[in-house]
């Protein structure tokens, strides 16, 4: 995981070493996005079991918003996005090989503030702000070969729908870099690219599966990701302002 987060943190100094012309003031924009996420469950709920050693998991995210500049320099933006979340584990658990997917799919609602970074060449903008997770299904696979001890409580590994393990909502914060190359003349439409990561600030766990760990501690866990996303912006209104960045 510090290897991934390395390499995004690269990717953030290459996107703000370039110089930002500001956006038009008042205009209103239709944005379509997709992108690729490498998501964890900050403290693994083994529900009584053996905890073992975490793997990457990634899940694909998109969907559509829209990004309102109300000043040259700052903005709202609001979407709507499908994001697969989750966690894999494969280790050693209990003197066995075992492997382990847990996979979360949510309608997610990032609500952002946006302000640009001066001295830009293109408009590049940092966003931050409140996300709400609803989540839509989840989903437990789990293999474990011969040998080793019993689980304490294998039914806590069972395969298939787990949804009812999991709280309907989680409450994120949400932070992102977002670089935008205009494609004409008019600035009517742009490329987006943006580098985001967002953590979740509640429990995911249900009240009734909050299991305390083989040492008798139970740990909440939390979602989080970090991942970029790529897309187009389309300006559907202007009201007033100079047409100028």
């Amino acid at each position: 995981m510090k290897k991934l987060i390395l390499s995004y943190i690269i990717i953030l100094i290459l996107l703000l070493s370039v110089s930002v012309k500001a956006q038009q003031v008042n205009s209103l924009w239709f944005n379509a996005v997709s992108g690729l996420n490498s998501s964890w469950i900050i403290n693994q709920n083994a529900y009584g079991n053996q905890e073992f050693e975490y793997a990457t998991a990634f899940g694909l995210t998109g969907g559509i918003g829209v990004t309102y500049f109300y000043k040259r320099h700052r903005g709202f933006s609001g979407s709507i996005l499908l994001t697969q979340m989750g966690q894999n584990y494969s280790g050693y658990q209990g003197g066995a090989d075992a492997d382990r997917k847990v996979k979360l799919s949510y309608v997610e609602v990032p609500l952002l503030f946006m302000k640009d970074i001066p001295g830009s060449q293109f408009p590049t903008w940092l966003s931050f702000g409140p996300d709400v997770l609803i989540l839509l299904n989840a989903d437990q696979q789990y293999t474990r070969g011969e040998g080793g001890s019993d689980l304490p409580y294998p039914e806590g590994m069972i395969d298939g729908n787990v949804k009812a393990r999991y709280k309907p909502v989680d409450i994120a914060i949400n932070f992102s870099v977002n670089r935008m190359y205009n494609l004409d003349y008019l600035r009517k439409m742009m490329f987006l690219f943006s580098v985001n990561t967002a953590l979740g600030l509640t429990d995911i766990n249900s009240t009734e599966w909050q299991k305390p760990n083989t040492h008798d501690i139970y740990t909440g866990s939390h979602n989080f990701y970090i991942g970029f996303k790529i897309g187009m912006m389309f300006k559907v209104a202007r009201q007033g302002g100079s047409h100028r960045w």
